[in-house]
């Protein structure tokens, strides 16, 4: 098997299942795809190398019609268009990745040998990322869920969290930051203006009220000034800072903003830290399912990025990463879930 990079169609395998792609009746190729998936699930061990390259090209196609997920643009993808694809496919195509991944794999040991075995498993870990983002609730929901879950097991916690903010405000922060914020931001300021003191609530950074939000940008916009080398992307890497980011959440200095410049990421979250450039990979699709998958946690035991909820030892909310035990030498207890896991869903 020809290969020349890390990217799911970067070989002569995958390049010719996209024409197969291509010579199969628009009807077809999602059977084609799911063929594809059945044959890495049906395997025996160990699996061979160009059934798992073929599947990995399906996954991929599978991804894009996520939210979230990247259009296939390699010149080595299907030319012809893959029609909306059934919704089974998405676990399926998870479970391939788990069988990619695992040993007995030919695929996975002959990376393994490469000095580019992290880049492989880093885009098939982009691959899993969207694969399992929650499909979103409206925002209000999702704060509904989290506001019950929080009042019965960290009232404490809950009680940090901020009244709505004034729609004045939130008009006026827009007008002085020359931007529209997107309709999930809106209705989530209208649920809580960020949180009253510092505290652990969220996985991500601790939310921001509108004045914050503003303050924050301001600094940024300030320090970046018209130096290119903080605000203008360089290459595949995106600056310092951009004007149409949003900060919403943010602790010393990091950011967890939204972008709002124009194209298919416009709402994306993503990061900014006081000492890097931004990114947007380890992000989500938009603010709206983000907090579906915070609520969800509670709900039904999930991780988002690899953290979990837990309860310290006098009763408060903290993020911490899945299987911790203590914070500063003292216990963490796992958050209790609301209900039952009802559905298959991973971190």
């Amino acid at each position: 098997m020809g290969t020349w990079d890390v990217g799911p169609f970067d070989n002569d395998t995958a390049a010719d299942f996209s024409s197969s792609l291509d010579e199969t009746v628009e009807a077809g190729r999602p059977g084609l795809m799911r063929d594809a998936l059945v044959h890495v699930l049906d395997a025996d061990d160990p699996l061979d190398q160009h059934l798992a390259v073929e599947a990995v090209a399906a996954v991929a196609l599978v991804a894009a019609q996520c939210p979230g997920g990247r259009p296939v643009t390699s010149p080595y993808g299907p030319d012809l268009p893959v029609p909306a694809l059934p919704a089974d496919l998405r676990e399926m195509a998870l479970r391939v990745l788990d069988r990619v991944e695992a040993e007995p794999s030919e695929l996975r040991a002959l990376w393994a040998e490469t000095d580019k075995y992290p880049h492989w498993l880093r885009n098939l870990q982009l691959l899993r990322r969207v694969l399992a983002f929650p499909t979103p609730q409206p925002v209000a929901r999702s704060w509904a869920r989290i506001d019950a879950w929080m009042r019965q097991h960290t009232p404490t916690s809950y009680a940090l969290l901020a009244p709505p903010a004034a729609p004045a405000d939130v008009e006026a922060a827009q007008e002085t930051m020359g931007l529209r914020f997107p309709t999930d931001l809106v209705e989530s300021l209208a649920c809580h203006n960020g949180i009253t003191q510092w505290a652990n609530l969220l996985p991500d950074q601790p939310p921001m009220s509108v004045a914050g939000m503003v303050e924050h940008w301001q600094m940024c916009i300030e320090i970046a000034g018209d130096d290119p080398d903080l605000t203008q992307p360089d290459g595949d890497d995106e600056p310092w800072w951009h004007a149409l980011w949003i900060p919403w959440a943010q602790s010393d200095g990091d950011s967890q903003i939204i972008d709002m410049r124009e194209g298919p990421g416009q709402g994306r979250l993503g990061s900014a830290a006081h000492d890097d450039t931004g990114h947007f990979d380890d992000g989500w699709p938009n603010l709206a399912t983000y907090l579906t998958a915070v609520a969800d946690a509670f709900d039904h035991g999930t991780g988002v990025d690899g953290k979990a909820p837990f309860l310290t030892s006098t009763g408060d909310l903290w993020w911490a990463r899945s299987g911790s035990t203590e914070l500063n030498g003292t216990p963490l207890t796992p958050a209790p879930t609301t209900r039952a896991r009802t559905a298959p869903h991973r971190p």
